[in-house]
């Protein structure tokens, strides 16, 4: 009876984590609501995130903005530039959906490849900001890097993050109607999921980058003095 009611016991162990995860996830809407800080909220997410998956003693709402207000400036750059990105490369792919024939079709596979490629490299580079510190620069040039040499944790990095949209595409109405659980959970969720992932990556280069520039190469990694 004693170890049923044991708050290190995994029934509650478990629960503490969902807790955290609900809490998560409300304070990452709470603040994209402004939409230019969509950037820094997914950096605090991934700050709390990569801590929940080491499995470290953490505070989730002062350990947030902490991440919050550290990645700010950068956050909203990484916002800006994503944004500013996604928008050119759904144009160009409109413009090539009516372009005729073969080039049109090309075009139209060229440019969706390079939103996928966009997608990939944005799920990486929340994660670096989060967890090492460079410039936005060479934050998303590491990015790049790591989703091509990791490409099979890609894939599932990926298919982590879009669960939502094909929800949304192929069950709608199921969606709208499970809406507030998503918005409570999935953010958290899906960090804590891919942070499990991410740090046994990161974990490997944190002691040759520490008080260094984190610099990726496509075939190994490398570090540059600041």
């Amino acid at each position: 009876m004693n170890k049923l009611f044991d708050l290190n016991n995994p029934f509650f162990s478990f629960l503490s984590k969902v807790a955290d995860i609900i809490i998560l996830s409300f304070l990452w809407f709470v603040c994209c609501l402004p939409v230019f800080t969509i950037g820094p909220a997914t950096a605090a997410l991934y700050y709390v995130a990569l801590k929940l998956a080491r499995k470290e003693d953490v505070q989730i709402t002062s350990c947030f903005f902490k991440g919050f207000k550290e990645n700010f400036k950068q956050g909203v750059a990484y916002s800006f530039i994503f944004v500013i990105l996604g928008i050119v490369l759904v144009f160009d792919y409109m413009v090539a959906l009516g372009m005729p024939g073969t080039a049109g079709t090309v075009c139209c596979g060229i440019f969706f490849a390079m939103g996928i490629w966009l997608l990939c490299t944005a799920f990486y580079t929340f994660p670096l900001q989060a967890q090492f510190y460079n410039t936005v620069k060479q934050t998303i040039i590491n990015a790049i890097f790591l989703a091509a040499r990791k490409f099979p944790m890609t894939v599932l990095v990926f298919g982590v993050n879009i669960v939502p949209a094909i929800l949304l595409l192929w069950a709608t109405d199921m969606f709208l109607l499970s809406a507030p659980v998503w918005a409570l959970v999935y953010p958290g969720l899906s960090a804590f999921v891919c942070s499990k992932m991410f740090v046994k990556v990161f974990d490997p280069m944190i002691e040759a980058a520490t008080g260094k520039k984190l610099v990726v190469e496509a075939a190994d990694t490398e570090e540059d003095d600041e």
